[in-house]
């Protein structure tokens, strides 16, 4: 009897995780992942795998006001210049928020490794 229950409670828990992961991220969310997004792409900070970031941004941006859709595209461009251009002690910075605070959005690509994109 008390396994079936804590079956339950683990089944209860991990169905409340799901729901909990597939809410939709606030716009501030957003925003912050399209800068993120930049970040990953810019090739003087080493560009990484963008896929999954990508395919949040394009689910994630069908429910978004035309506003938020161009902030974020904004962000995406202006992060990509500023990590391009970046060096010294500012590229240091831009990768510690890469590996910080972009973590969240982009998985594991933020080992600081560079995606070889040559091929």
């Amino acid at each position: 009897m008390s396994k079936m229950i804590i079956a339950a409670v683990a089944a209860v828990s991990a169905l409340a995780g799901a729901a909990q992961a597939s809410a939709a991220a606030s716009n501030y969310e957003f925003l912050q992942a399209a800068r993120c997004r930049g970040l990953a792409a810019s090739e003087g900070l080493g560009k990484l795998d963008t896929a999954g970031i990508d395919t949040f941004l394009r689910s994630e941006g069908g429910s978004r006001e035309l506003p938020v859709r161009a902030s974020a595209q904004r962000k995406i461009v202006d992060a990509q210049k500023e990590g391009d251009k970046a060096d010294g002690a500012k590229k240091e910075k831009l990768l510690a928020e890469r590996t910080g605070a972009c973590s969240a959005w982009l998985g594991g690509a933020t080992t600081g490794a560079a995606v070889n994109t040559a091929n």
